[in-house]
């Protein structure tokens, strides 16, 4: 092992993987007792605690007692044991086995260990070293090198062994940890996870977060074994791929092309690491690289609501690089601070997650907030954020995920969410789980499940049910509008989607803010002929309630506000009030109101708007029928 790492024995290299530390946050740990609150201390002592406990509570598990010693290959959600057999010989996307992979690999990833490490670093409580030690030594005797499902997946083995990595750098003071024997076992499994990931680099016709997660492993394994030999050779190789992937996977405008709130928030995370990691150990991050981060970070702030979450928009499956903050699971906001933290770190971060990933620093914040909250469009992504003071309207105007593969994206062309008021009223259904039930991996990513316009009963972009990770090319978009002023962002745009029906129908949509009354205007639109099935659903917050007030109104009250949504020709629209499913992270699923409107015959537009009740006017209907004629570039409404 010395050899290989280019050491003159093994002491040697024992000590150059306790000084090669590629974490800036641990440089100085005692500086984030300073840095963070008191609350959010008191989050990492109760997650610590469970930890103690072996108790482990994600993707939608519920909290679950590990035994002792840990069943690592058991998915406990289901009760199935996989088989430690070759691992390559392990099918893990068997449609007919309700068992969750995930599951096996989250325990696995060990980030629900970290917080002992953080609880560690705030007071210096040797049993928490002792309780690390032991759980990473329960799984090495479990785990030989690739037999079980452990072994499958190369990302998973660069995430946990990124996790080995920062538990050893926050327990380096611990006499514990500073066992030669143990010290000798834990780099000989890092030796073995570098050499797997090498091996097993997950290039695919369109490279994705798999592939990110397993060049940041390596950069990672690489300058914590001490960057020479064949540390060094995997940390420049995993560096330099990287630095080709970035603006492959991540173009100009910043959002990664996974199609995925959730997993834009996974990359960006997967390419800030080994960014962290060289210029923490003196290596150069040229400009491009940060610039590029940046632009991540100011698309999740602006993608962030009133309320601090962002839309669960395409898959979710809750992967983290490293989870070190308090924060709410679709509270992205952590992500602007970090990467604005890039050139100056604060001293005091609003989010302790910056302060665990970076420490702190001698800035006074930021000086790029203004413009992360402001009307956005993301033009290589299609991604239109319409925004106000209290205002929030996301809206998809993009394609498929992935290049057009489908990957992480869903069928949600021209759908929406929408917060007005500083109130979650539209939201996104999520996307619940996927190998352990395919038939609701499908639903949930479907068109009928998005507040978009559906045809005929025909997908947007066709698929194939048993290829959870592909859809067809078909919703093609264009945008055919776009403008923002003081008070109004009006945006129209269409998708070829439904080209391939025998009748053809192309679905046009119109989106006007009106900051100033708090106004949401969406108009719907058809070109084509002949007779079609047009159905519209609105998917509501959870928890609001829907009441008829009149033909074409109906009240709404969320978050105790009311608001009021109008529909123009009534007559020409069968509305229904029920109930729908929405998945607000991975395994959870939750009931929301839904209102459907419908209609069977010849094309006709349709136009609706969401306002505070204060806002409506006496003949609201007749109303909104004057207003959007002639003012949205959309078929049945030009002027």
């Amino acid at each position: 092992m010395a050899a290989a790492l280019d050491q003159n024995d093994f002491p040697a290299a024992i000590s150059a993987f306790r000084d090669a530390n590629p974490f800036p946050g641990l440089n100085t740990p005692t500086t984030i007792a300073n840095a963070i609150n008191d609350e959010d201390k008191a989050v990492v002592f109760e997650r610590a605690a469970k930890a103690m406990e072996r108790e482990v509570d994600f993707l939608g598990s519920g909290p679950h007692k590990l035994g002792t010693p840990i069943d690592w290959p058991l998915d406990f959600k289901s009760g199935t044991r996989w088989a430690m057999r070759a691992s390559h010989r392990l099918q893990i996307n068997d449609l007919g086995n309700p068992s969750d992979i995930k599951v096996i690999w989250e325990l696995s990833r060990l980030q629900w260990l970290l917080p002992v490490g953080q609880a560690y670093l705030l007071d210096r409580d040797e049993a928490r070293a002792e309780f690390a030690r032991v759980i990473i030594e329960e799984w090495l005797v479990a785990n030989p090198v690739c037999a079980g499902p452990n072994w499958i997946c190369a990302m998973d083995v660069a995430l946990r062994a990124v996790s080995m990595i920062w538990l050893a750098q926050a327990f380096r003071e611990s006499e514990t940890w500073r066992d030669p024997v143990f010290q000798q076992r834990l780099i000989k499994t890092l030796i073995l996870h570098g050499r797997f990931i090498d091996g097993n680099l997950e290039f695919a016709d369109v490279n994705g977060n798999h592939l990110t997660a397993d060049l940041a492993g390596l950069v990672i394994i690489g300058i914590a074994l001490g960057g020479r030999g064949l540390a060094g050779k995997w940390a420049d190789k995993g560096w330099r791929i990287l630095c080709e992937e970035f603006p492959s996977q991540v173009p100009e405008d910043g959002v990664c092309r996974e199609g995925s709130l959730p997993y834009h928030r996974l990359v960006a995370e997967l390419f800030l690491l080994p960014a962290l990691a060289r210029r923490n150990v003196g290596l150069n991050v040229d400009n491009e690289y940060v610039s590029r981060l940046r632009k991540m970070g100011v698309f999740s702030a602006t993608a962030t609501a009133p309320d601090g979450d962002v839309p669960v928009w395409g898959d979710a499956d809750d992967g983290r690089a490293l989870p070190l903050g308090s924060q709410r699971m679709n509270d992205h906001r952590y992500l602007f601070e970090m990467m604005d933290a890039l050139s100056h770190v604060p001293e005091k971060p609003k989010h302790d997650e910056t302060a665990w990933w970076f420490g702190a620093g001698n800035a006074v914040g930021s000086t790029r907030r203004q413009e992360a909250l402001s009307t956005h469009a993301f033009t290589d992504s299609g991604v239109f954020i319409l925004r106000g003071p209290d205002e929030h309207v996301f809206v998809d105007a993009g394609p498929v995920g992935m290049n057009g593969r489908g990957g992480h994206g869903h069928n949600d062309c021209l759908s929406f969410t929408a917060s007005l008021d500083g109130t979650p009223l539209v939201v996104d259904p999520g996307s619940y789980v996927y190998t352990s039930d395919f038939q609701a991996r499908n639903r949930f990513r479907s068109t009928f499940a998005h507040n978009t316009p559906g045809i005929d009963g025909e997908e947007i972009n066709r698929f194939n049910p048993r290829q959870l990770w592909r859809l067809s090319n078909d919703a093609v978009p264009e945008v055919r509008h776009w403008s923002t002023s003081s008070d109004v962002d009006l945006l129209v745009a269409a998708h070829t989607g439904y080209q391939h029906l025998s009748s053809p129908v192309t679905p046009v949509r119109g989106f006007m803010l009106e900051r100033s009354t708090h106004r949401l205007f969406v108009a719907d639109g058809f070109e084509g002929t002949g007779t079609h099935e047009i159905r519209i659903p609105y998917t509501f917050a959870p928890g609001a309630l829907i009441e008829f007030v009149a033909d074409g109104v109906w009240r709404i009250e969320c978050a105790q506000k009311s608001f009021a949504l109008v529909v123009s020709n009534p007559a020409n629209w069968q509305a229904t009030l029920g109930e729908t499913s929405i998945s607000p992270s991975y395994g959870i699923v939750e009931k929301a109101p839904s209102l459907t409107l419908s209609r069977t015959g010849p094309l006709l537009p349709l136009a609706v708007v969401l306002m505070p009740t204060s806002r409506m006017p006496p003949d609201p209907v007749r109303w909104l029928g004057n207003v959007v004629a002639g003012r949205f570039p959309v078929p049945g409404f030009k002027a």
